[in-house]
């Protein structure tokens, strides 16, 4: 169901699009008022949050971010979509809590390591600033994650590690040396989801003032003249289905049928987007093929694959497949590369772009040549992540990461125990059902 926003944070938005405002963290979070889903300690930490993210990237990071004037040739590593992680921007029903949880991971991410005055946080911040690209935002992401992961297990982290052919790598847990790599949206993808946001913008404006709501397909990529006929005919469909009480059909040119409907939506309700073709494949193995060859000289090093790509959870055959399946599928696209590289101690591709409530039970996928791990994240995040470790070599190594794999779901809890917040996620929500799980691999 898409919502309407608080009046106050309408003010606010209505403020940025027109100009008399540049986008601010706090805009970002939203106002008090409409964030009804928040304990008071959680409107605290909204606060905390807003003023650590603005002191970290500085107050011109995210109208940049937002907004990018991409380089000449750099059109995919441009912030698309990054609207979607906003909680006030949640236009389903029921979504907002869990983007402010992931907004709060961001924070607790860089304010533990920057309060631990973590080796290397300060290079990692810099380039945050400096670098406003998707690429290097999600490279940093990654990074603080990593770090947290490995000092809520009690050890030793340090980001921007010399390698020992000199320069910076990524991150270093322990023994482990890690070198990361962001795999982001084809640019069919991004286009896409480009128009996608548009559309439920375009959506969301329509269901202000009035009682209707919609489900079924959103249309295929429609560009220029196309896609104003196609909002016109939804404003008229709305306006029909406000005045009749009755749905109404919108059919796009490929047939994509969008209805919209009197009332509230019921739970379950979906927009559905259109499906683009890529060969996913092939593009993440000249990816991760390409950081092996450029880490040759690092020593022996762990590639740590952040993807963004849709691989996991677009509608494409491998999203559909078991874990298991997904496990094996990746051990033999990428499991070669290790015979090839001898520096490669392993190689780890992870995603966490699926939101499922309530959040699966946690499922483990241990293959002849690779493991594979799926946690719920608080609130309604769904990592799953595939190890593919060279054999015989470093067992210690591969058991570390695996037991951070295991038990990230406790990462959150405990950056916020030790930023001040001790009884963790639950605490901050008003009405929170949040299972705590405890895994048996979980070592304090």
């Amino acid at each position: 169901m898409i919502t309407g926003m608080h009046p106050r944070d309408e003010e606010i938005w209505r403020a940025i699009d027109q100009g008399r405002r540049a986008i601010d963290w706090e805009a970002w979070f939203g106002c008090p008022e409409g964030a009804g889903y928040l304990s008071p300690a959680g409107h605290q930490v909204t606060a905390r949050a807003v003023a650590g993210l603005t002191a970290f990237f500085n107050s011109r990071w995210l109208p940049k971010a937002v907004v990018p004037s991409p380089a000449p040739g750099r059109a995919s590593d441009t912030f698309v979509g990054l609207g979607r992680h906003a909680p006030v921007l949640q236009f389903m029903d029921g979504a907002a809590p869990g983007a402010w949880v992931e907004a709060v991971r961001w924070w607790a991410a860089y304010a533990y390591l920057e309060e631990a005055a973590v080796p290397g946080i300060a290079s990692v911040k810099r380039d945050a600033r400096c670098d406003v690209t998707l690429s290097r935002f999600l490279h940093s992401q990654t990074q603080a994650r990593l770090a947290l992961m490995g000092a809520a297990h009690g050890l030793r982290v340090e980001l921007e590690p010399a390698k020992a052919s000199g320069g910076p790598g990524d991150v270093r847990i322990g023994p482990v040396f890690i070198e990361v790599v962001t795999f982001a949206e084809d640019q069919k993808f991004q286009d896409y989801e480009r128009f996608r946001e548009n559309v439920r913008a375009h959506l969301f404006a329509l269901d202000r003032g009035r009682d209707i709501y919609w489900e079924g397909d959103l249309p295929e990529l429609l560009s220029g003249g196309d896609f104003e006929t196609w909002k016109k005919r939804t404003e008229e469909a709305a306006q029909q289905c406000a005045a009749l009480e009755a749905a109404v059909d919108v059919l796009s040119s490929a047939g994509r049928r969008l209805t919209v409907h009197p009332g509230t939506a019921p739970q379950g309700t979906t927009l559905t987007g259109d499906t683009v073709e890529s060969d996913q494949g092939r593009r993440l193995l000249s990816k991760v093929h390409g950081k092996c060859a450029k880490t040759a000289g690092a020593g022996t090093a762990w590639i740590w694959v952040e993807d963004h790509s849709g691989l996991f959870h677009f509608p494409t055959p491998f999203a559909e497949m078991s874990l298991a399946a997904k496990t094996d599928a990746l051990a033999d696209l990428l499991g070669p590369l290790l015979a090839e590289y001898v520096h490669v101690a392993g190689i780890v591709v992870s995603n966490a772009a699926r939101r499922r409530l309530p959040l699966p039970p946690n499922e483990d996928a241990l293959r002849p040549a690779a493991q594979g791990f799926r946690r719920g994240l608080p609130l309604d995040r769904v990592r799953e992540t595939i190890m593919i470790p060279r054999r015989i070599l470093l067992p210690e190594q591969t058991s570390l990461i695996a037991r951070m794999c295991d038990a990230e779901a406790n990462a959150l809890d405990w950056a916020l125990g030790k930023l001040g917040v001790p009884h963790g996620v639950a605490s901050l929500l008003a009405d929170s059902s949040t299972p705590q799980r405890v895994s048996p691999l979980w070592t304090p």
